[in-house]
């Protein structure tokens, strides 16, 4: 394929300092690697998202990159880690739903969900949100930084860390309402126990 005779070039210069060619890239990589996890996860959003994942952390770590004799086994090799990660995130989340299942619905839910099973739940759900929008929210609710320092930090606008904010609180809302005794520690307050599992 014509194409892949290109990538060795377009690596090189984006390596080189040339960021316009990580467009190429992207765009050369993106449906291959979408269609690689496909294969395992089953589910083409999912899959669309964990190669995202992948190309954004390439592009963050430049610098490891410049290291890296193929490339393309690099690549597919961040692919099948992000993938089984994922899938251990969601057995984990199966688990738990099952466990939640068997359970009498009049039992109190304070007495029937333990703080653990709420932090594996709402990481399982950081962990869905798009890579910035992740990033703002952790920033802000676990770390207390600003929206004005967000925004320096992420070199976007503050209206723009307002919007990741938001929505990652509706987000969170949504996935989290059935433990709704216990969503203002996690959406409302920024608490460091937050990372603790």
């Amino acid at each position: 394929m014509e194409a892949s005779t290109l990538i060795p070039t377009l690596l090189h210069d984006w390596l080189a300092g040339d960021d316009t060619h990580f467009k190429p890239l992207f765009e050369y990589y993106f449906p291959r690697l979408k269609r690689y996890t496909a294969a395992f996860t089953g589910d083409s959003a999912i899959s669309e998202e964990l190669a995202m994942n992948v190309l954004l952390k390439v592009w963050q770590q430049k610098s490891r990159v410049a290291d890296v004799q193929d490339f393309n086994s690099y690549l597919f090799t961040m692919m099948r880690h992000e993938t089984v990660s994922m899938l251990r995130r969601r057995k984990t989340t199966d688990t738990l739903r099952t466990a939640d299942d068997n359970t009498p619905a009049t039992e109190n839910i304070s007495d029937t969900i333990s703080y653990r099973e709420l932090m594996v739940r709402y990481h399982h759900c950081l962990d869905k949100l798009p890579p910035r929008r992740r990033e703002a929210f952790i920033l802000n609710r676990e770390r207390g930084m600003s929206y004005a320092e967000i925004a320096a930090l992420l070199n976007v606008s503050v209206f723009t860390v307002q919007n990741h904010i938001a929505s990652s609180l509706k987000y969170l809302r949504s996935e989290l309402q059935d433990y709704a005794d216990f969503l203002a520690l996690v959406v409302l307050v920024s608490i460091p126990m937050l990372t603790v599992y």
